[in-house]
């Protein structure tokens, strides 16, 4: 339930957006880690609408102005690609405010956007078959295939360094030196976990790659799969695309989808790397980004899923550290267990890191 000021607040934020209808409802929606997501239905006599209303949190984004055309020009030439006319693909639209832009302010300084509702679409924290993995891969690897010709200017970069494991390792660093609030007793065991697999903090650097347009933020539920058919349909949450290196993108894929648990389970003996999903998200991946790649990029996704799992370990850790400023949390250890189930994995990944390093080898040798 929303407390009456913020109900009059959202109400009036949705009265500057050109939707139909009227306001009937709207309730929270999504579990993301940044941005608060709102599901507003609409009634237009019989007919009922759905929209999504987001408040973009511009103490992580702070230049949502920048952030906002980015977006804009990411679907815009999207909506352009012929790729997207076929097999039922859709693409995020924007609602305009009654003004024309593609975003309002309100008076406590926060920026809010609305976006159509894809109701065909559904959103899974894990996959539950390979074909859905597979499908995921080639949502991802298409969407950065049809953004490898966007138009100067580049985007913005709305988190600098956003996939930078050196810096992530030296912010890490500087956390546990520091110590604000007095949390590094309780985590040696991470922090000597984390200091003897520092070299996975340098094994991808970004300026040794092609510079592309990647989503930055591929995890599994951000991509909408169709209800009946299971068809990969749209790409969603696009804050963080910009320049960066496709390898982030398919190893956070792996991260999130080839992981037999959620990303902040506790009972770590759930946790493991799943060879069988990584095979299929590999397929998936190649058969749309494939061409676009070079050799180099190829002959190192195997090593991405490692590198990007050893870094969102490290941030989920550093957060903790800090005192949870950054990502949403549930409570006081929940950076922590998410820290312990992104290591868990790592260690996974390490055992099966032959196994993984075949199936790659076999995929390319025959793609």
């Amino acid at each position: 339930m929303f407390k009456t000021s913020e109900m009059k607040l959202i109400s009036e934020t949705c009265s500057l957006f050109c939707f139909s209808g009227r306001m009937d409802s709207i309730v929270t929606f999504g579990n993301g880690n940044i941005n608060d997501t709102f599901l507003l239905s609409s009634k237009d006599r019989d007919d009922t609408e759905r929209y999504i209303l987001q408040r973009i949190n511009h103490e992580v984004f702070n230049d949502p102005v920048a952030l906002m055309d980015n977006f804009s020009r990411v679907t815009d030439h999207l909506k352009q690609k012929s790729s997207h006319a076929k097999g039922g693909e859709k693409v995020l639209s924007l609602i305009e405010t009654k003004d024309g832009k593609s975003f309002t302010l309100d008076g406590n300084g926060n920026y809010w956007r609305m976006l159509e509702f894809i109701s065909e679409g559904c959103s899974l924290e894990f996959p539950e078959n390979k074909n859905q993995a597979y499908e995921a891969a080639r949502a991802f690897g298409n969407f950065q295939s049809d953004l490898n010709d966007l138009p100067e200017p580049p985007l913005v970069e709305t988190i600098p360094d956003f996939h930078n494991p050196e810096i992530r390792y030296q912010q890490f660093i500087t956390a546990m030196q520091k110590d604000r609030v007095g949390r590094v007793d309780q985590v040696s065991d991470l922090i000597t976990f984390v200091k003897k697999r520092d070299h996975l903090a340098t094994l991808i650097r970004s300026s040794e790659f092609p510079r592309r347009v990647v989503h930055n933020d591929t995890k599994f539920n951000n991509i909408l799969l169709h209800k009946e058919t299971g068809r990969a349909i749209c790409v969603v949450d696009l804050d963080t695309v910009m320049p960066g290196c496709v390898l982030h993108d398919f190893g956070d894929l792996v991260r999130t989808a080839a992981c037999s648990s959620i990303e902040d389970e506790q009972n770590l003996d759930r946790v493991n790397f799943l060879p069988e999903i990584f095979e299929s998200i590999v397929q998936g991946y190649l058969k749309t980004a494939g061409n676009m790649l070079s050799f180099r990029e190829i002959d190192a996704l195997p090593s991405a899923p490692l590198v990007i799992t050893y870094e969102l370990g490290l941030r989920f850790l550093t957060d903790y550290l800090e005192g949870d400023h950054y990502f949403k949390v549930k409570n006081e250890r929940h950076n922590l267990d998410r820290s312990r189930a992104q290591f868990k994995l790592l260690e996974s990944m390490e055992k099966q890191g032959e196994s993984m390093r075949e199936i790659h080898q076999k995929i390319v040798e025959r793609f």
